[in-house]
């Protein structure tokens, strides 16, 4: 595990003054956050599908167990964010269910997981980092492009009913490629 402060107090552009944010690693008594995090966007916007529930309910053998991440924001000693990284062959992981509460949204927390994501996957040797999104997710689609994420097609796994595209992002860039994201070069 390794727990580490990413972002000092700040205030949001929503006006609202936001407690320093600490991303930190899986365990057991976070593993509820996890789930209700994201059942509340999937809830909010779709349905929750039976691959979803897989996920959710079985971090550890889904997430962890082949090798993957699951990241948690927390905030003033509440958990207000998460996402994973899974590998998903070759040198390729993928970003999943990441979710933000919805009175910690727009104060930057999805940014700084997806940062603190773009690491890890380059820590564990990924070449890429893949994040499959729907349309209907304006925010977090503007967010994937001002980081550097790029249109890939389609998704064309059938592993939801949701209209669902693909964006990739390339770790393996020069040092000046972005800042804030150590190359793993």
């Amino acid at each position: 595990m390794s727990d580490h402060t990413i972002s000092p107090a700040k205030t949001g552009r929503n006006g609202r003054r936001q407690a320093a944010v600490e991303i930190i690693d899986f365990r057991p008594s976070l593993k509820r956050h996890f789930k209700a995090l994201n059942l509340e966007w999937l809830r909010a916007f779709f349905s929750v599908e039976r691959a979803d529930l897989a996920v959710l309910d079985h971090p550890e053998r889904e997430i962890i167990a082949r090798g993957g991440v699951v990241l948690f924001a927390r905030s003033g000693g509440r958990i207000v964010g998460t996402c994973a990284i899974v590998p998903r062959g070759g040198k390729a992981f993928e970003l999943i269910k990441m979710a933000v509460a919805p009175d910690h949204r727009g104060l930057g927390i999805g940014k700084l997981l997806c940062l603190a994501a773009l690491t890890r996957a380059g820590e564990l040797g990924a070449a890429e980092l893949v994040a499959r999104t729907s349309p209907k997710l304006e925010a977090a689609n503007r967010l994937y492009r001002s980081l550097g994420f790029v249109p890939a097609g389609d998704d064309q796994s059938g592993d939801y009913r949701r209209p669902t595209i693909v964006l990739r992002y390339p770790l393996r860039r020069p040092r000046h490629a972005h800042p804030g994201i150590k190359p793993s070069i």
